[in-house]
């Protein structure tokens, strides 16, 4: 994944998120996804139509899984907004749904 992002790449998680921050260039978006991955067990994650607008893919997650500690399983679904820049990976921002992230665009 990080082979196809720019160096000085941005991930903003859902703003709600407890660990809500921008993370910036590949060290620290890699910690940030193995610590996020490392509280689930049997994660699965489905992509709904990705949506082309300009420069951005906009694209839903569902996600599925069981939590490592507490072992419920727990369900989401929110949008992804992708800024693709000279056909990278330059920043990557959570919505809350579709629309958010379709209105983020406007």
């Amino acid at each position: 994944m990080l082979a196809r992002m720019d160096a000085d790449f941005e991930w903003r998680p859902l703003k709600d998120s407890p660990v809500s921050r921008t993370y910036r260039g590949h060290e620290q978006v890699r910690r940030y996804v193995e610590d996020w991955l490392s509280t689930f067990e049997d994660l699965r994650m489905e992509l709904e139509g990705p949506i082309a607008v300009g420069d951005h893919v906009v694209v839903v997650v569902r996600s599925q899984g069981r939590g490592r500690a507490s072992r419920i399983e727990l369900r989401g679904r929110f949008c992804q907004v992708w800024t693709l820049r000279r056909g990278r990976a330059a920043r990557m921002t959570e919505y809350a749904t579709r629309d958010e992230g379709l209105e983020a665009l406007r």
